[in-house]
């Protein structure tokens, strides 16, 4: 963690300007030592904890992104098997799909997920939300019901909402 920290949270954009920050971790221990927490206050960073059980709920990635971006690249991966005709190995096993069919899968997996998806996670978590309290509610709605354009299987569909979707 304290590597992490040193070569990927220190050189974000705003670190070097020692810009005020949030970082937000799950309970798992290695986060949560004195020798990080000292750390992280060192880099003008404030520390926020999610407490067991409640990542599915309180981290954005669990909460929009990992879901969508999954399903997206395990029906390529069906996709890819029904449409047969695939090399063998030697000892008759299917081979594996090419990284390059599989870095297409990968981009085409993230740019399905949009940008206000992500905004209206970081709001579902309560990260940015409007300090007045106008958005305090939105913790409890579901980011996925049809109020709120989303799509079967969980996906928040992107370019028809407007921050008034969320008012």
């Amino acid at each position: 963690m304290a590597y992490w920290l040193k070569v990927v949270w220190e050189r974000r954009p705003g670190a070097l300007l020692r810009k005020r920050g949030m970082l937000i971790l799950d309970s798992f221990r290695g986060h949560t030592t004195e020798k990080i927490k000292k750390q992280i206050s060192e880099m003008n960073t404030d520390l926020v904890v999610i407490p067991g059980g409640m990542t599915s709920q309180q981290q954005v990635l669990d909460v929009v992104v990992n879901k969508p971006f999954k399903d997206h690249l395990r029906k390529q991966y069906h996709d890819w098997l029904l449409k047969g005709d695939h090399a063998l190995t030697p000892t008759g096993k299917l081979k594996k799909p090419s990284m390059s069919l599989l870095a297409q899968w990968i981009i085409g997996a993230w740019n399905s997920i949009s940008s206000d998806s992500i905004v209206k996670g970081f709001k579902k978590c309560c990260v940015s939300n409007a300090m007045d309290g106008s958005e305090d509610n939105l913790l409890w709605e579901d980011i996925h019901s049809p109020e709120s354009s989303s799509s079967e299987d969980g996906a928040v569909e992107g370019g028809e909402e407007s921050e008034e979707d969320w008012e």
